[in-house]
């Protein structure tokens, strides 16, 4: 049996947000969220009840998803053309790619493509033992290098 720190990931090792991982950590989730907006949605937000709930549609399936304010705000602000620009540091990239196809694991490769990064520079930065806001190998990935 390999442990874990002994386990190094691919780039077809796909990897998510641990929302678990923001509970333990310094940081908080809804700053960081908010940092992730325009500066008009913020001052939006700041007159608004965060913990509101809305019924959402996802545009592509029509799943109808119960979401909260900042929740609505990051799904509006996602579905602009320069949400994932070369603006933004790779981390904060790679989150938000996250954040666009509603945290469904990817590899490497497929953040590449969806960032416009390189795929082993993706993976050297998420893929060792310092977990970045919160995103890390998912559990249930087979791709895995003992």
């Amino acid at each position: 049996m390999a442990l874990n720190y002994l386990i190094k990931p691919s780039l077809e090792t796909r990897f998510y947000i641990d929302y678990d991982w923001w509970e333990t950590s310094r940081d908080d989730l809804q700053i960081y969220l908010l940092t992730h907006l325009s500066q008009d949605q913020q001052q939006a937000l700041a007159s608004r009840d965060l913990h509101e709930v809305y019924d959402y549609v996802h545009p592509e399936t029509g799943e109808v998803i119960a979401l909260d304010a900042l929740g609505m705000a990051i799904q509006e602000s996602s579905r602009s053309a320069d949400f994932i620009s070369d603006h933004i540091g790779l981390i904060d990239s790679v989150f938000r790619a996250f954040l666009v196809n509603g945290n469904q694991p990817l590899n490497a490769r497929e953040l590449a493509e969806a960032t416009g990064r390189n795929a082993a520079t993706i993976l050297k930065t998420i893929g060792g033992v310092h977990i970045y806001r919160g995103i890390r190998p998912h559990s249930t990935s087979q791709n895995l290098e003992a």
